[in-house]
């Protein structure tokens, strides 16, 4: 039996600790880092792309070309490196590191790519930060520069941006660092605004060739423009920037106010924190995020001007751990059409947002989930069905279960709970499940959307619950006591005791008979599920059992520890054991049929094992976890295994064998689900009430197309004749500019006549003034012929002496040469007869040996004889070789030639083409004459058919609605009779609820006389505080004078101490001060009463409503009865008294409200009783009328 090889089919997940994290390739592929992976990501075709990375690596920073064909992986590492990929063939295009030993570099701190895409400049991380210009392709450095000084130790450098036009200019800015880099014969000279000494630069973009904006840690962006700072602007008090307008402002250094300790609380970050994050540049504006959870985007308004369009909120995650700093977003990515906005943060989840075209700013709108909504946080758990295609898993910090289909992949359900969860166990059909809590256990039924619980089992924390395979009993851990149970009845069959320590996991056999439960204690027991009793027991001592796997038969139980030992176990005893050096082992897993087992490694690795284990073992190694696997599972038909990390990241691999298996399609699986009556019974009931809707739509729409045909052919005959006429005054018009044009060129004749006889004229005094010129410049010609003929003589002179010297000069290198090879002559004599004398001394050699030993000879000679066929085959490949290329020469010029002619005859061809279209060109103009002809009588026929097609209509039409109208009174007729007689029921009912509505109309007077009388007492309470605050201002004027006086006699300590003892006699022995603070100390704490208990009453009120809502939705007339109850029951005098009490008190604390806002609010609340009354009354007359009806209907028949 081979080893298995585990292919991936896709991985859900995000790295969330590296820059750049995210980015568009096209339209639709993503590209972002997960496990040891680099993904390419397309969710609209669910087709994903894996790039694995090597063993050990550590990313830190992820950028990609403009162009979109290249990425770069910056590794931390002893030497860093920086990776190109092509991320169409997905193939290392070429590596990069220091050229230079950088002690204590261990990574770089940014990079980007140049607008032309053959550059990439690199800033290396500290201690000693230098920016690299690497030439990529060539793999060289071509210039670099030292960024930090020794002046500004403090600066760190994590930005840079290239010019987007400019391969010459660069902008690295970080915490107290911003400069603008030129280039010139390589060496980088600093320009421009560089005074950033007390700024905090968060980020960076070109928004043009010359406009460079950079934003603070305190919401701020500066606008840098051909070097110079023009403008600062405060984000969050602006909507609109204006490049043009230029403003005073002054460079304030940042200061980031101190955060508080307290991880809940986020708004209070959101107001604290507001830096500029990930700005983003692209042709419709620029896009950032500022402070926690948000993020903007500006779009142009003209050259200069750009308006806050967009404000996107990060929404809200459920987390146990609420760390705000996962609000923060990493990445933004625009795609190529630039409508789509890519973000991350600092949650495992990709978000976007779409850009629409608006006129005005619209409300923040939350970010939508790209894809499917995964685990925020470590997943706790998987359990995998056998009858269908999905599994389980549950979140440790979410606090969520999801259920997953590994066919489609794709997430089916999330249901969310406001608890912690311990364990989940998926039963073999897939329409049950166990979920164990912290205070219970429980067993759910799987619904079409939800999670409905069945059952309860006092387990508190049960860390461990399987079902069996049969799925008619399951076993769930409490403590160090297992329990069992049936899932029909739900009766404890046993009580399985005998660990001294926690159960850390069980496992049953395929046939149920038995039950491994493994102790953290080291310590595996083996049950009898058909009596409960104990029949193995096997104690590890000095190991850490980390997982047990069981065989199809149940005999054998492997098991793994932290020796890194494999160990074989059969009938409480040790068989075998396994070595394995330095890998560290995690888990353990095995197929259903023996043939197939899997062990997880450190770092996130899997090694795939030929089954049954041999020595010496043979493994495959899977790597694309960065972190450690903490559950493993395979599906019933082992073909897909699942694993997660600690991270939190999902993979699906597909098991590849070289024996027969089943294909993943030809697999049945069941799709039966399960629904409530009730949600049953409403689905319908929409369906019918939408077929119903669509029927009435569709003879709606069929009335209006018919409209509108009708409609559209008066207008197609009103525009036909328009053209008509049309044609003819542009007819009429050509005609009388064509006579135009004829008078206008008479005109221009005649005037061209005058024009040459004016031109001759001046043309004659012209050559007169002209030849006395002439002869001027003739003079000057003879003087500068003098002059050049002087020139030449002296420039002839010198050539000659050049000559001379040129001459001499080549004689004497003549000679240097002529001597040199009668040197090369005199040597090649000697070394010839060297040769001579050592072909003699061969000779006499060669005879020697031939004599003494001969046998070597033929050795020799047939050694030599078998290099020398070698060398001729060698030969005769090569000459076919050249044959095949001469071939292909002569093939090429041939195709040269071929393509030539074609050329030629193509531009014939068009020559012909050409006189083609003339001539059809002139027979479209005959063509248009003809049919301007044919539409005259054509209209005639056209106005004798449309009337016939009118009347046609309007017979359709008047029979149309007759039909309809028949069908109508047909529907209605017959449920009249019954309705009636409900309706008169109901109507005695109604008659009742009015008169008791009368009633109550006299107790609510009554309770609002009882109202007006508090409401004067509580006037009266309020003069009295009023008069109490205005003698408590007057004591604090007294003080504040004191405290003045105080100030004059600071610096004298007895005078000092003197007045501070006055004031302490005359006011801090006053009792007011003190009752004043108990007082406002009560209403505060009576408030915060008066509101929760107002808050819990609203609550149940509301419940009460739906409740009554949602079960007498069906008739009419029973929701005004639910209508009188709910005005009963929510406005009752407690409550009334209640909201009244409630302002009252906020009114003296707060002295906002004023006391006849009381009598505001009771009308509030009788308005209502008062439409309702109204309602009743209207109802009553429309159902009198509909009694009516019938009648005259029947009348009618």
């Amino acid at each position: 039996m081979s080893v298995a090889i585990l292919e991936t089919k896709v991985l859900f997940g995000l790295k969330t600790n590296v820059t750049g994290n995210a980015h568009f390739i096209t339209d639709n592929d993503i590209l972002y880092p997960v496990g040891n992976a680099l993904a390419i990501h397309n969710f609209a075709q669910r087709r994903q792309r894996l790039l694995p990375l090597p063993d050990k690596n550590n990313i830190n920073i992820i950028a990609i070309s403009p162009n979109r064909k290249y990425v770069a992986l910056c590794e931390i590492n002893e030497k860093p490196t920086i990776s190109i990929y092509d991320v169409h063939s997905l193939k290392r295009k070429k590596t990069l590191g220091i050229p230079y030993e950088a002690p204590g570099v261990t990574g770089f701190s940014c990079i980007s790519f140049s607008y032309d895409n053959c550059y990439i400049a690199a800033v290396t991380g500290e201690p000693d930060q230098t920016m690299l210009y690497y030439l990529w392709e060539k793999g060289k450095v071509e210039s670099s520069i030292k960024l930090i000084n020794q002046q500004n130790h403090s600066a760190i450098i994590n930005l840079i941006a290239c010019n987007p036009n400019d391969v010459g200019i660069i902008s690295v800015a970080g915490d107290y660092y911003l400069k603008l880099l030129t280039v010139s014969e390589t060496i980088w000279r600093p320009y421009g605004f560089s005074k950033a000494e007390n700024l905090l630069i968060s980020s960076i973009v070109w928004l043009t060739t010359d406009r460079l904006l950079a934003g603070t840690r305190d919401g701020r962006i500066l606008l840098i423009e051909n070097g110079d700072l023009k403008n600062i602007y405060n984000i969050s008090e602006i909507s609109m920037i204006n490049f043009k307008i230029r403003e005073d402002f002054i460079i304030h250094p940042t200061v980031i106010p101190p955060q508080s300790n307290e991880k809940n609380n986020a708004e209070d970050n959101d107001i604290r924190i507001n830096d500029i994050r990930c700005l983003i540049s692209f042709p419709k504006g620029f896009a950032f995020g500022f402070g926690l959870k948000t993020l903007m985007v500006f779009e142009r308004d003209g050259q200069h001007k750009y308006i806050k369009k967009h404000i996107f909120i990060v929404p809200t995650q459920v987390s146990c751990e609420l760390i705000s700093d996962h609000y923060k977003i990493n990445s933004i990515s625009i795609n190529l059409s630039h409508d789509n906005l890519l973000v991350t943060t600092g949650w495992s989840q990709l978000f976007y947002a779409k850009i629409l075209d608006i006129d005005s700013i619209l409300e923040p709108e939350p970010l939508k989930v790209l894809g499917y909504s995964l685990h925020n946080g470590p997943i706790g758990g998987i359990s995998m069905c056998t009858w269908k295609s999905i599994f389980m898993t549950y979140g440790i910090t979410d606090q969520s279960v999801r259920i997953w289909d590994y066919e489609n992949e794709s997430l089916i359900m999330i249901k969310q709970y406001n608890e912690e969860i311990f364990s989940i166990s998926l039963h073999p059909i897939g329409l049950f499940c166990l979920i164990g809590f912290s205070d219970k256990l429980r067993f759910l039924t799987i619904l079409i959307d939800d999670l409905l619980p069945t059952e309860e089992f006092p387990i508190r924390n049960c860390k461990s619950a399987e079902f069996s395979h049969g799925g008619h009993l399951f076993g769930a851990v409490n403590g160090n006591i297992i329990q069992i149970y049936r899932t029909i009845g739900f009766n404890n069959c046993f009580l399985l005791k005998g660990h001294t320590s926690k159960i850390e996991k069980m496992i049953w056999s395929q046939n149920d008979m038995k039950l491994i439960t493994v102790g953290s204690e080291s310590t595996i027991y083996i049950w009898d599920m058909s009596n409960g009793s104990r029949i193995g027991e096997i104690i590890l001592k000095y190991v850490l059992l980390k997982s047990v796997a069981l065989t199809a038969d149940g005999e054998i139980i492997y098991c793994i520890a932290n020796d890194n030992k494999i160990r074989e176990i059969r009938d409480s005893a040790i068989i075998r054991e396994f070595n394995i050096d330095n890998v560290k082992m995690n888990l353990l897993l095995m197929g259903n049929s023996d043939c197939l087992a899997f062990i997880s490694s450190s770092n996130g690795a899997i090694m795939s094992f030929k089954y049954p284990f041999q020595e010496p073992l043979e493994c495959k190694h899977f790597h694309i976890h960065s972190t450690n696997i903490n559950y493993m599972t395979i599906s019933f038909h082992e073909q897909i295994v699942v694993t997660s990390d600690e991270d939190g990241n999902l993979c699906l691999w597909r098991v590849i064998t070289t024996e027969k298996s089943l294909n993943l399609r030809d697999i049945s699986y069941t799709n039966e689900i399960l629904i409530s009556k009730n949600d049953l019974e409403d689905k319908i009931r929409l369906i019918e009430e939408l077929n119903l809707r669509i029927n009435e739509l569709v003879t709606e729409q069929e009335y209006k197309i018919r409209q509108i045909e009708v409609m559209h052919n008066e207008k197609m005959r009103q525009a036909h004749q328009g053209y008509c006429e049309a044609i003819e005054e542009l007819k009429i018009r050509i005609d009388k500019l064509q006579e135009d044009r004829t008078n206008e060129l008479n005109n221009i004749n005649v005037e061209i006549a005058k024009l040459k006889a004016t031109h001759e004229k001046s043309m004659q005094e012209l050559m007169m003034n002209y030849d006395a010129k002439l002869i001027d410049e003739y003079d000057k010609f003879m003087a500068f012929e003098k002059s050049s003929y002087i020139m030449k003589k002296n420039n002839e002179t010198k050539l000659e002496e050049i000559n001379m010297n040129n001459q001499s000069e080549l004689e004497k290198i003549k000679k240097n040469f002529s001597d040199q090879i009668h040197e090369k002559n005199i040597k090649f004599e000697e070394l010839e007869e060297e040769m001579s004398y050592q072909m003699r001394l061969h000779d006499e050699i060669k005879t020697q040996i031939e004599d003494d030993v001969d046998r070597e000879i033929n050795e020799i000679r047939s050694s030599y004889e078998n290099q020398l066929y070698e060398e001729r085959q060698i030969n005769l490949k090569l000459r076919g070789e050249a044959g095949v290329l001469s071939n292909r020469y002569t093939a090429s010029q041939k195709t040269i030639d071929d393509i030539q002619r074609q050329i030629v005859q193509l531009k014939n061809e068009c020559k012909q083409y050409q006189k083609i279209i003339q001539q059809f060109e002139n027979n479209v103009l005959d063509l248009k004459n003809e049919v301007s002809e044919r539409d005259t009588t054509i209209q005639e026929k056209e106005k004798y058919i449309n009337n016939i097609q009118r009347n046609n209509q309007d017979l359709e039409k008047h029979k149309f609605v007759l039909n309809y109208k028949i069908r109508e009174l047909k529907n209605q007729i017959e449920p009249r009779d019954n309705e009636i007689k409900d309706l008169k029921k109901k109507i005695h009912y109604i008659e009742i609820e009015l008169i008791n509505s009368h009633k109550i109309n006299g107790i609510l007077e009554l309770q609002l006389n009882e109202t007006r009388e508090k409401m004067s007492g509580i006037k009266r309470e309020l003069n009295l505080e009023i008069k109490k605050n205005q003698n408590g201002d007057i004591i604090t004027k007294k003080i504040q004078a004191g405290l003045a006086d105080a100030i004059t006699v600071i610096h004298d300590p007895v005078a000092l101490k003197s007045i501070v003892k006055h004031l302490y006699q005359n006011y801090g022995t006053n009792n007011e001060l003190s009752r004043y603070r108990r007082a406002d100390l009560e209403a505060q704490c009576e408030f915060a009463r008066q509101r929760d208990q107002l808050e819990r009453t609203v609550e149940s009120l509301r419940k009460h409503i739906h409740r009554k809502a949602s079960s007498n939705r069906k008739y009419d007339t029973q929701n005004l009865q639910l209508l009188n109850e709910n005005i009963e029951k929510p406005m009752t005098m407690e409550d009334i008294y209640l909201v009244k009490d409630l302002l009252i008190r906020a009114d003296k604390y707060f002295k906002e409200i004023k006391v006849n806002n009381d009598g505001e609010k009771f009308n509030e609340f009788k308005t209502p009783f008062e439409e309702c009354q109204r309602i009743i009354i209207t109802l009553h007359n429309e159902i009198m009328t509909l009694m009516k009806k019938p009648e005259n209907i029947t009348v009618k028949d």
